[in-house]
């Protein structure tokens, strides 16, 4: 989801809704974007949209927040009001690469990657590491999820799992058949990766 092309209170209304919706079983990914054209085509400023992400997931968190709030920022303001039904607790995984992406994984509950090697996400781990220990933050209860272009047996997701990372996203034909896959491909991908990880029939 990329909050800084959307409106805040509307975006806080429709997640805080799902959540409650859906028992607490919402996780919000979060990214700033790049393309300037869908920044455009929704009314929205590209510059600052860093600055602007970080305001408005205070923003939102104030909203989700019980009782009467009211918040006061650069870019947003809201005066004493009341968001119901509060919604269960909203995990906030950040998305992205670079240092800055890093950093506000760090301040948040988790960091999505990238098609990245296991050595390089795990170098990234050790940077959110070091990050949140500047804080005074562990990494219980912290997320880190990225797709692995390497991990595809059980020694690989074991090292992955050691080295901090706790989920992983994959498409197992791109091991085998690259992203030209066929649909016949895809299944025989599927069938030698369950083979691969050794999980039976």
């Amino acid at each position: 989801y990329l909050p800084a092309m959307r409106d805040p209170y509307s975006a806080a209304k429709s997640i805080g809704t799902a959540a409650v919706l859906a028992d607490g079983r919402l996780e919000l990914g979060i990214g700033v974007g790049w393309c300037r054209e869908e920044f455009e085509l929704l009314g929205q400023r590209f510059e600052k949209r860093g600055r602007r992400t970080d305001e408005m997931l205070e923003l939102m968190k104030a909203l989700w927040s019980p009782g009467w709030n009211e918040f006061s920022g650069e870019f947003y303001t809201a005066p004493r009001l009341e968001m119901e039904p509060t919604p269960p607790p909203i995990p906030v995984y950040v998305g992205g690469l670079s240092d800055l992406a890093l950093r506000r994984a760090a301040r948040h509950d988790g960091w999505i990657g990238d098609l990245i090697t296991t050595d390089k996400a795990l170098e990234r781990v050790d940077a959110v590491r070091r990050l949140r220990a500047e804080k005074d933050l562990s990494m219980d209860g912290f997320e880190v999820i990225t797709p692995l272009t390497d991990a595809f047996t059980p020694e690989h997701y074991a090292r992955a799992e050691a080295g901090g990372i706790t989920g992983i996203i994959t498409m197992p034909w791109m091991f085998y058949s690259g992203p030209d896959a066929s649909t016949a491909d895809k299944i025989d991908g599927m069938r030698r990766f369950r083979a691969d990880l050794r999980l039976g029939d």
